[in-house]
């Protein structure tokens, strides 16, 4: 098992395998197809492939949820797959957005106005 993960901003902080449950669980309570049970099933594949392709370093945050991504793509939970690679796109966003980098869509929001 992992002791640390990089967070984006480069920080590593305790690797927490509860935090990957969670957002399989909340990805599939949202489209209805799995409950936490199921999700740490889930997480248990996903941390048995990230043993297996991270052999060396400490794994990133993004790195884990790309994993998180394929072991929900090859199982049979397509729409809860689906709810993840949105919600993962959204959260990407609005970092882009805090980051400075929405600017230029509220610019020419505020100009509309």
């Amino acid at each position: 098992m992992f002791d640390l993960i990089q967070k984006r901003d480069g920080r590593f902080v305790a690797f927490d395998a509860d935090k990957i449950t969670a957002a399989i669980a909340k990805a599939g309570a949202a489209t209805g197809e799995l409950d936490w049970e199921r999700a740490e099933r889930l997480t248990t594949r996903v941390l048995s492939v990230a043993l297996a392709v991270i052999k060396q370093g400490v794994p990133t945050v993004e790195r884990v949820q790309d994993l998180v991504e394929d072991v929900l793509l090859a199982s049979s939970y397509k729409r809860t797959a689906r709810a993840y690679v949105l919600y993962r796109e959204q959260h990407e966003r609005m970092r882009e957005m805090a980051g400075g980098g929405g600017t230029e869509l509220i610019d020419t929001y505020l100009e509309k106005l």
